[in-house]
């Protein structure tokens, strides 16, 4: 074997990104056992895990997403009544994407490492073992319209450079929101914030 690899060190030498088909294999094999007997199915989207749709509307999901070496998730809720903005600012609904989203980071920044396949087993069976408890909690309390209101609030007023540029919009979502609970005035407020950030969109794209 190889000398970085026993001693658990990437190096060009051990260089081997697994391919999506074995990244898809490893990615069931250790999350099935851990989030289908808690609801969570993967049977529609690879990399995606997600519940039905609850009373109000909420679907919990955890997405698994990779660049190059790097792999990362981000966790969170898609609400049955939000619309998505296509490239062409058309409105499409989606129901295994995300409106409300924490990233892997969020919780721990421990690497998920694509070097290897192996060194992907480890680091991403060791990422899950620390940090599924959290992970787990933070979805079971986004269940409510009221809950996912907090968490985009708090994003928003973080005033955070990647929540900035998160998409969809934190403005957009919480229009949506705010209006599905009948807070209409800063349901409006909301829309004329991101209609005034976003001059190429007209008011056509919220439903209501």
């Amino acid at each position: 074997m190889n000398l970085y690899s026993l001693l658990n060190i990437e190096h060009t030498s051990n260089l081997n990104i697994p391919s999506a088909e074995k990244i898809e294999l490893i990615l069931n094999d250790i999350l099935n056992p851990r989030l289908n007997q808690l609801g969570y199915s993967n049977k529609s989207k690879k990399y995606i895990w997600q519940t039905e749709y609850n009373p109000v509307g909420v679907k919990k999901i955890i997405q698994f997403t990779y660049r190059g070496t790097t792999g990362n998730f981000f966790v969170g809720t898609n609400f049955r009544f939000i619309p998505f903005i296509t490239q062409n600012k058309k409105l499409a609904f989606y129901n295994h994407k995300l409106h409300a989203l924490e990233s892997s980071s969020y919780f721990d920044d421990m690497p998920i490492s694509l070097w290897n396949e192996t060194f992907f087993r480890k680091s991403l069976k060791k990422y899950l073992d620390k940090n599924s408890p959290s992970i787990l909690t933070f979805l079971n309390n986004l269940e409510t319209l009221e809950s996912n209101i907090g968490l985009v609030e708090r994003q928003l007023n973080s005033g955070k450079f990647h929540y900035t540029i998160q998409d969809p919009n934190l403005k957009y979502v919480l229009a949506y929101l705010y209006n599905e609970l009948g807070n209409i005035d800063d349901s409006k407020r909301m829309k004329t914030m991101f209609l005034k950030e976003f001059t190429d969109f007209g008011s056509q794209i919220f439903k209501n």
